[in-house]
């Protein structure tokens, strides 16, 4: 039995390097995607006619939103022509980068 036990700690030690390198790798790739999202959501961001304040006028939700969307905040877009109480989405380099309203010009 001691025999198979130095064999058994190299299996063991062989199964921990693959996950720690796979623990590197998935951060690695983490990182990219958030770098990507930051870099690509600041573009359309500073592109978007519809980022004001710091919030995005053209999503505008209801005072009930704010217990229900965690990113959803009260309107402090100047001349505002909606309902008296509302929330706007905060703007953030992630909401940006996810939001379908910016469309790239494509050339043809």
């Amino acid at each position: 039995m001691s025999g198979k036990m130095p064999h058994r700690l190299e299996e063991l030690e062989k199964r921990l390097e693959k996950l720690e390198k796979h623990r590197f790798e998935d951060t690695l790739t983490l990182i990219e995607i958030l770098s990507n999202m930051t870099f690509f959501g600041g573009l359309k961001m500073k592109e978007c006619q519809y980022a004001k304040e710091g919030q995005c006028s053209f999503f505008t939700l209801k005072s009930n939103a704010k217990g229900k969307i965690p990113i959803a905040t009260e309107c402090r877009i100047n001349d505002c022509h909606f309902e008296p109480s509302h929330y706007h989405i905060e703007l953030s380099n992630v909401t940006c980068t996810l939001c379908s309203i910016y469309k790239p010009k494509t050339h043809i």
